[in-house]
Formats: structure tokens, sequence, C-alpha cells
């Protein structure tokens, strides 16, 4: 979670935090609130995101992020993917700026060992007066050897009309079980257990066109994360949204990747180049690939697009 959000890095704004979604889809089953026999992995995985936003309100975000960070977690500045070890370490601690978020929803792989959450962040410059920045996090995280989840990568979306509307949107479940999640699907085996090939048939789509590799490769029920957009959760959302935006193709420039133990969640993220009315626009995107009985489909995305 870079949440320094440094995708405005040429404004003077530094939002802190943009993060991470996580969500994958249990076949013919929707959304639903936290049952009565949760996932022990899952339930380690939001008691984590918590503690980990607690502690940035209690101490500051660079200290935060130092305790919660894999020694290879990303984030990305304003030039793509960066160690958040090394980005963090050399920023100045004890600020009077404040981030605070909170997970809206999570999911882990069959295996327990990779998951991902997200949810609304608001950023304060001076946590004594009020919110400059909002937005929505994507976070992606891996169980450790000593059986700790920690973040691989951190990126998110902006807000930039409003700095409350996120918080307002999308309040703080109040309860487990508030929580949104998706159960897991049953495991698949047709030999085909690497996403790489979906991925690059997606991107060579999306190459000429946008909104016929989204049609072909999106699961029936998916986040997808667009700046000064609502947090979507399914597919007729998300090819809404992507409407509105009308962009006529993107370009994405593969940087890093990921895949479960069980071989049916699997992450990629990196720079993304996108044209919309005869312009490119640049900026970084991750995205999540589950492994379904209809193959591999885009369950959780997030571009987001900045110069």
């Amino acid at each position: 979670m870079s949440r320094i959000v440094h995708i405005l890095r040429d404004t003077a704004l530094h939002f802190y935090k943009s993060g991470m979604l996580c969500i994958a889809l249990c076949l013919g089953c929707v959304y639903s609130g936290w049952s009565q026999q949760i996932d022990p992995d899952l339930a380690l995985l939001i008691r984590g995101e918590r503690a980990f936003a607690a502690k940035a309100v209690e101490t500051d975000v660079p200290t935060a992020f130092l305790a919660y960070l894999d020694s290879a977690g990303v984030i990305f500045n304003g030039e793509g993917a960066v160690n958040g070890i090394l980005q963090y370490s050399q920023a100045p601690k004890d600020g009077k700026d404040l981030l605070k978020w909170y997970p809206l929803i999570g999911h882990v792989s069959q295996g327990g060992d990779i998951g991902f959450t997200s949810g609304p962040f608001q950023f304060f410059a001076d946590r004594t007066q009020a919110a400059v920045g909002s937005g929505y996090f994507f976070s992606v995280w891996k169980k450790n050897a000593a059986g700790q989840f920690k973040v691989m990568l951190d990126g998110g979306v902006i807000h930039s009309q409003n700095a409350t509307e996120a918080f307002r949107r999308d309040p703080e479940p109040q309860s487990n079980t508030a929580y949104d999640y998706i159960l897991p699907i049953p495991k698949i085996n047709d030999g085909d257990p690497q996403p790489w090939k979906a991925e690059d048939a997606f991107s060579a789509v999306a190459g000429k066109d946008a909104d016929q590799a989204y049609k072909q490769y999106l699961a029936d029920e998916v986040v997808l994360l667009r700046s000064d957009r609502p947090f979507g959760k399914t597919k007729a959302d998300a090819l809404g949204t992507l409407a509105q935006q009308q962009i006529q193709s993107y370009q994405f420039i593969r940087s890093g990747q990921g895949i479960s133990k069980a071989g049916d969640l699997a992450y990629c993220f990196g720079k993304t180049k996108a044209v919309t009315g005869g312009k490119t626009v640049e900026g970084f995107f991750t995205r999540i690939w589950q492994h379904r009985p209809e193959g591999w489909k885009i369950v959780a995305e997030q571009v987001s697009l900045f110069r």
C-alpha cells in the first residue's frame, strides 16, 4: 500500500494511501456478509489490515508501512513501482499529516497464502484539520514464513473533487457480519495453472479495443477501481464506468507478478498508457486474476491515470 499516494507527485499534495483492493468470486455466488464459519486466513487478513490502519493513526504513515510491508513489497510513485521499505525508510517521521482507511472487502486464495483487501481512504495534511484527499486503496498481501500477512503491493485511485466522498459513500463496517467477501470456488484441475497467457491475450485485445477486452475477460462480479468513480462490484458496473471514461485502447507494461501456491489466484502490476480522445494518458495498474471453471477471469483491477 503506498498509502502515500504518490500518483499525484507532480502536484504539491501527496495523498497517503492509494491502496489495495481485493476481491475474488465464488461460482454462482454474490457478495454476502461475514459467515459464521469465516475462513481463519481471511479473518487474519482483515485483522491485519485494520491493525495496519490503526498503527498509521497511532504513529505515522512511514512507521506503519515499515511495520506491515513485505521486504519485497512495492508501492507506486510518480515514476512506477518501487521498493516500499526503501521508500519509507527515507520518509520523515512524526509529521502532522494523517492517513485513515478501513477495509470493505477481502479475499484469500484457497491455500491462504495470498489475499487482497480494499476500501476507502482519507488524507489529512494536518490531522487537526479537515481531510484534503480521498479515494480507494487496493492492496495485495502475502503470508510469510512466520504465518503473518505482509503487504506485497499497494495502489489505488483518487477522488480529486471531494475529500470526503469515499468515506460517506462506503462507511466503515461496524461488525464482522458487515464485511463483504466472496466465497472461494472449487479447485479447478484443467492443466492450466498459469494465468499469464490470459493476461497477454487480454492485453493484446485491449491494445486494439478496450471495451471488447473487458467484455471478454471480466468476471460477472468484479471490483473495478477508477479515479473519481464509485466502488463497483459487478461486471455491469465496471462496463458502465469504462463507457464513461471513453478509453479507446490500453497498453499494459507488466513489471511484476505473483501467483498463489494453489494456482487459483494471481496478480500483476506495472505501468499503463491509455488512449482517449486521441490523447495518450499514463499511469499504473494492478490486476487480480482468478482461475474459474470458464477459465482465467479478472476479478479485480485498479487503473490510475494521472499524467
